[in-house]
């Protein structure tokens, strides 16, 4: 059980695209990862983490999405793809590799998801609301797109200033070793 370093918006691993895993290369580790990344999750308070957020160039996340008074149901993301949307909202949304920025977001209001569980099993899920916008958030950070990229052109400009405020708050830049481990909250 550890909570991993997330890396932060300008480390160049967030903007690369992730590479397909093979579960039967994976498998072995698969469940210390899985267990890593919960912790890092629940620890930065997320609702979702994608491998390269904390440095592995792996098609995977999770996502811990709030069913009830501390409950959650958990979705492990082995290869997804969105095989289907419809409809459009508009939400503020924030990112772990951004702490403290927030914008509003344009997003598909319902998605069908193809990917693989923590064994390897192919499913299909289809998600409205909040585990829609998840998902999308995740594969996006998977495919090397970040939570700036979705910005409306027309607010980019209104939160640009701000996110150089929230970057200017953040610690000194840490290295980007691949699941460096640390104690602590990102």
């Amino acid at each position: 059980m550890a909570v991993l370093k997330i890396c932060r918006y300008g480390e160049p691993v967030l903007r690369q695209r992730t590479k397909p895993a093979e579960y039967g290369e994976i498998a072995g580790r698969l469940p210390e990862l899985l267990r890593d990344m919960w912790d890092t999750c629940a620890a930065a308070n997320g609702v979702g983490l994608a491998a390269n957020q904390i440095g592995l160039p792996l098609r995977l996340a999770v996502i811990a999405l709030p069913v009830g008074k501390d409950q959650v149901r958990r979705f492990v993301l082995l290869n997804p793809k969105i095989v289907g949307k419809a409809g459009l909202m508009e939400e503020d949304e924030g990112c772990l590799s951004f702490p403290g920025f927030f914008a509003p977001t344009k997003r598909y209001a319902e998605v069908k998801v193809r990917a693989q569980d923590e064994e390897g099993r192919h499913y299909e899920l289809s998600a409205r609301g909040l585990l829609a916008k998840a998902l999308q958030h995740e594969i996006d950070h998977l495919d090397g797109k970040l939570l700036i990229d979705r910005v409306a052109p027309v607010d980019k400009s209104q939160v640009k200033d701000h996110l150089k405020e929230v970057v200017r708050s953040w610690d000194k830049p840490q290295s980007n070793k691949a699941g460096q481990k640390q104690n602590g909250k990102a």
